[in-house]
């Protein structure tokens, strides 16, 4: 290691050292709407009080979307009798994960902690505390404390289902030989596709390959579809759903002007319904403010005890909010059609993956950085559109209500853009299998 990256490196920790005080305000600030920030707090520090497990492999999912890419994975994992430690960064992440893996956590082939923060004393207390056998860091957490010291521990490190945007190409190649140091320093970076690989191995990196995205291989709730099918037979007849999924901050307001665009303009369209389920549990209240103030009728999720209410709701033709969490497979089931969120604002996009493997065509915006291989091939199969702005919008929306035989036609090419690019997990797994 050169002197120049030494010296980057404590500076690194110098900054986090000054940033922990303001890190443990931030907990207990969002703490105020969503209380999992201040729980566990001691577990951010390196203090932990559960056991290791034996043959125990680390996986890291910082939050939602990671977590549930994970999945497959980490159920290949367990069959094949390993015990598995999933550590966190976000409470909803803890939270998936807690639904995800209740039997394994009952039975105890798994357990979950947060990742401490990346100063050397937390992290190196937590190779300490758990010796995994090897370490899976999933798509774009690189840390460097953490990276480096596994390699003191004599914990492989691999960066699985790993993408790399342009634009992160571009931040990694400005900081010169310290990030090709640190991504050079994992065992192995298996990157989601081609193109991810190339902008890695643009860094001067020898260490990657291509094994496909694992969230093609995560395979939806079958007891949320089964509910969603109930509550669609108690639908009107011809009645159909649209569902705005993982919306961020910005975007439902785009959404509801498209609506409310739709509405006026193609009066003859009669039981169509809006769905709008937030990425983030702690803007349910303010999004269902802001539905409230434009429609006069909205109806929340969490507030329906059974099938016939959420169906009664719909039936209004109103607006309907999906503020429940780890219910993604139900709301996309009951959906005709998909408007994927993060891709209306610049925020790279969200996972679309699940909805194309329930048949579900996609509406994406300008912005799917983050999926950037898998957005061009959703619109190359003609399972999706590409919308700008507004009137963008309401177009695609009204075409896909308008139009029947377009919208099957779509579902089909939908599915069979998903089950052409699954198999990432046995791929990924024989890679780890001859790693430790």
């Amino acid at each position: 290691m050169s002197i120049s990256i030494r010296l980057l490196l404590w500076l690194y920790e110098c900054l986090w050292y000054l940033a922990l005080p303001v890190a443990l305000i931030r907990l207990y600030w969002k703490g105020r709407r969503l209380p999992g920030y201040r729980q566990h707090v001691a577990e951010r520090f390196g203090f932990y009080s559960s056991k290791k497990n034996h043959h125990q492999i680390w996986v890291h999912a910082v939050s939602v979307g990671e977590t549930r890419a994970a999945a497959p994975l980490i159920e290949a994992l367990i069959a094949s009798g390993k015990s598995i430690l999933l550590t966190h960064m976000t409470p909803t992440g803890r939270a998936t994960g807690q639904q995800i893996f209740e039997q394994h956590l009952k039975s105890g082939h798994l357990q979950q902690v947060y990742l401490p923060y990346d100063v050397s004393w937390a992290v190196n207390a937590f190779y300490k505390h758990f010796a995994p056998q090897i370490g899976l860091i999933m798509e774009t957490e690189v840390w460097p404390t953490l990276i480096l010291s596994a390699q003191a521990h004599k914990v492989p490190t691999i960066l699985v289902n790993a993408r790399l945007s342009s634009r992160s190409a571009k931040r990694a190649a400005s900081f010169g030989a310290i990030a090709t140091y640190i991504y050079q320093s994992f065992t192995k970076i298996l990157a989601q596709t081609g193109l991810d690989a190339k902008r890695y191995e643009s860094l001067g990196l020898s260490n990657v390959l291509v094994t496909g995205n694992l969230k093609f291989d995560v395979a939806a709730n079958s007891l949320q579809v089964n509910e969603a099918l109930l509550v669609r037979k108690e639908l009107n007849p011809g009645m159909q759903i649209v569902c705005a999924a993982s919306t961020r901050e910005g975007e439902e307001e785009l959404i509801i002007a498209a609506w409310q665009k739709l509405k006026q303009q193609q009066t003859d369209l009669k039981n169509i319904c809006l769905l709008i389920v937030p990425r983030h549990p702690q803007r349910f209240d303010d999004v269902c403010t802001s539905l409230s103030k434009a429609f006069p009728v909205v109806a929340r999720r969490s507030m329906m005890a059974s099938n016939t209410d959420i169906a009664a709701a719909i039936n209004q033709n109103g607006v309907l909010l999906g503020d429940s969490m780890g219910e993604m497979s139900f709301y996309y089931a009951l959906s005709d059609f998909v408007v994927m969120g993060g891709s209306l604002q610049p925020l790279g996009g969200q996972n679309f993956i699940e909805a194309c493997a329930l048949g579900r065509p996609i509406i994406l915006g300008q912005h799917t950085y983050n999926f950037q291989q898998a957005s061009l091939d959703v619109i190359d199969a003609e399972a999706g559109l590409r919308v700008d702005g507004i009137d963008g919008l309401s177009q695609a929306m009204g075409l896909l209500f308008a139009n029947h035989e377009l919208k099957e036609a779509m579902s089909t090419n939908a599915l069979d853009f998903a089950n052409q690019h699954t198999g990432a997990t046995q791929k990924i797994l024989s890679i780890i299998q001859s790693s430790h």
